[in-house]
């Protein structure tokens, strides 16, 4: 973006167009790289977590009785877990059982144990609530195939859900300082190197320094692995808050990279890139939406 951009651009207030405000909310490696992370990581929360003993820790944490109960059947299910130190997988098992509760009904359960296979008419020790027979496990068993450790997987749909918040936070600041900001144009301070990397190539912090009509010096700060969309000029155009000139945006850092016309209009792409953006979260919501719906709602 040329310098003589900053000068084309309309003052404020500025019609921002919906594809542009779609694009500049959504676009951007940190939006995108969120929501894949959270698709595939929802993905793996309904295969491990879903099937994670989470409960047992506390229906059984306090009195509870005990019975002798018979094995049913017991089948491998599609489960398996790491658990020798050859980095071998070892089988998980289902086991039914029932077993007769201190009320004198019959009771049924299915337990799951990772590697031993129980044979039908096996005599097994059955733990249940005392005011609630129909919570029960096998002794030393779980109530659902995988262990605690499941819970760990949330992990990673959490990470999605950061960086989808970063940068929708960002895009609504861009979406705001396009209609409403200042114009002018800022000076390369400092730039560093940080920890973060994307495509193998580090993420810089450029700190540009700038001056409004009262003769007050800020900051606007930028990150990005493509520094030379930031470095090609003296003088780099940004926009800020009249009020709060701090809360400043480099242009050619704008999530979405809108257009800015001759005319000093601003319009996104084109309405098939912009669409594009929208790919993903719509993919993740609508297919992880049905997802729920079918196994938990229906």
């Amino acid at each position: 973006m040329a310098a003589r951009d900053i000068l084309n651009l309309a003052g404020p207030p500025r019609d921002v167009p919906l594809l542009v405000r779609i694009r500049v909310l959504l676009g951007g490696f940190l939006n995108q790289f969120g929501w894949i992370f959270l698709g595939f990581g929802l993905v793996f929360v309904w295969m491990f977590t879903a099937n994670a003993d989470l409960t047992s820790w506390y229906h059984f944490r306090g009195q509870i009785n005990t019975a002798e109960g018979t094995v049913i059947y017991s089948k491998k299910t599609r489960f398996s877990i790491d658990s020798s130190k050859h980095g071998e997988d070892t089988p998980v098992y289902a086991i039914h059982y029932a077993f007769t509760g201190t009320d004198g009904a019959e009771y049924k359960g299915v337990s799951f144990n990772t590697g031993k296979q129980f044979d039908e008419g096996q005599t097994v020790t059955v733990e249940h609530l005392q005011d609630n027979p129909q919570v029960s496990r096998i002794k030393g068993m779980r109530r659902k195939p995988i262990g605690f450790f499941g819970l760990s997987i949330v992990t990673f749909p959490l990470i999605g859900i950061f960086f989808i918040t970063i940068g929708i936070r960002k895009g609504v600041k861009a979406n705001r300082l396009l209609a409403l900001g200042e114009q002018t144009t800022g000076r390369l301070k400092s730039k560093e190197k940080t920890n973060t990397k994307v495509n193998n190539k580090p993420v810089y912090k450029l700190t540009f320094e700038f001056n409004t009509p009262e003769g007050m010096t800020y900051e606007a700060i930028a990150k990005t692995h493509d520094t030379a969309k930031l470095e090609d000029q003296t003088e780099e155009p940004l926009l800020y808050d009249s009020t709060h000139p701090s809360y400043a945006v480099m242009l050619a850092n704008l999530p979405g990279n809108p257009r800015i016309m001759e005319n000093g209009t601003i319009r996104a792409d084109t309405a098939v890139n912009t669409l594009k953006v929208l790919v993903i979260p719509f993919a993740t919501i609508i297919g992880h939406g049905i997802y729920i719906y079918l196994k938990f709602l229906n």
